[in-house]
């Protein structure tokens, strides 16, 4: 038997046989390396693990990390929030943007769409993906001083399935998540027990659904007062209608940020968001409308980030009748 065979079958003799069954895909030539890694990763296998399985098999994993310099200000002119910005609720991109600074999910979606882990440390599945059991990262903190534990994750999700709440993220949950359902089994494990099983459940507890954001179990509302987080980034001033900062958390469980502080400035159309990143006056912007993305693309000034991306548009035709 070839080593890299040897080193596999050594590796999958603790897997169980839904986490074998992506590796066999792989062998087979049924899926590629991106299928495998993001296969692998929603089952919770670790990237670390699944690139040496790729690795051993020749298949580049394709990691590449960006560099930078720590310090400054990092302005960025985005929408004005379309309303009082509450994690449960929220629903457009002037909001979440802001949370997203100071506030942390389960798990976060990366471009190739395998997850990473960020408050859970692993996640895996019952045999029949009905039930799935979170480990959650030990030494985390809220700003205001408070341990991360299983109590915040319980009632992070029993509030967004609540449906006598007016969370957002009820068509999510509808069907596949429960209030009630999130279980609590020590202070650094859940078990989500779903209302059917389902495969890719770790994608609804991830940026993806973007109300999954993680608060404290003492949460009441008022989130614009302290945007409580365990984020890389501390609420510095927040002013309706006009612009947020933030300022680094030096006590950020992960990686520092590189930027000491953020500032972001609402804008309520795009035309003065562009015309603020011609003149200097922000540094960047999140998204630029197809009708006038041609003044940014041609700039010689201006650098344009691409990222895959789920947005699409929808032609709805009508069916009721002839042509």
């Amino acid at each position: 038997m070839p080593k890299h065979f040897r080193m596999i079958d050594t590796a999958r003799r603790n897997l169980t046989a839904i986490e074998n069954s992506a590796i066999d895909e792989l062998l087979a030539g049924r899926i590629g390396r991106r299928e495998f890694l993001r296969h692998g990763s929603v089952l919770g296998l670790s990237l670390p693990f699944l690139g040496g399985i790729a690795s051993a098999l020749g298949l580049d994993t394709g990691e590449a990390r960006a560099e930078g310099k720590p310090g400054g200000t990092v302005r960025a002119g985005i929408a004005t929030p379309g309303g009082a910005i509450d994690p449960v609720t929220y629903y457009d991109s002037g909001s979440y943007q802001l949370v997203f600074q100071t506030a942390e999910f389960l798990c976060v979606t990366l471009p190739d769409l395998t997850l990473k882990p960020v408050l859970a440390e692993s996640w895996a599945p019952n045999d029949d993906g009905s039930v799935w059991t979170f480990k959650l990262r030990k030494g985390v903190k809220f700003h205001n001083g408070e341990d991360f534990k299983a109590d915040d994750v319980v009632a992070t999700f029993d509030r967004l399935a609540d449906p006598s709440g007016s969370s957002n993220a009820l068509s999510v949950f509808k069907g596949l998540l429960s209030k009630g359902g999130t279980q609590k089994v020590d202070d650094h494990t859940v078990a989500f027990h779903l209302d059917a099983p389902n495969g890719s459940f770790p994608y609804s507890v991830s940026i993806d659904n973007y109300n999954a954001v993680i608060l404290p179990a003492s949460y009441k509302g008022d989130y614009e007062k302290t945007f409580e987080g365990t984020g890389p980034f501390r609420l510095e001033s927040y002013t309706p209608k006009v612009g947020a900062s933030f300022i680094r958390n030096p006590d950020y469980w992960g990686e520092k940020a590189l930027p000491d502080r953020l500032e972001f400035k609402f804008y309520g159309d795009v035309q003065p968001r562009i015309l603020a990143l011609q003149a200097g006056e922000v540094d960047l912007l999140d998204a630029v409308p197809l009708d006038v993305s041609q003044v940014v693309l041609n700039s010689p000034d201006i650098t344009v980030l691409r990222v895959a991306s789920t947005a699409h548009r929808q032609l709805h035709m009508r069916c009721d009748m002839a042509p």
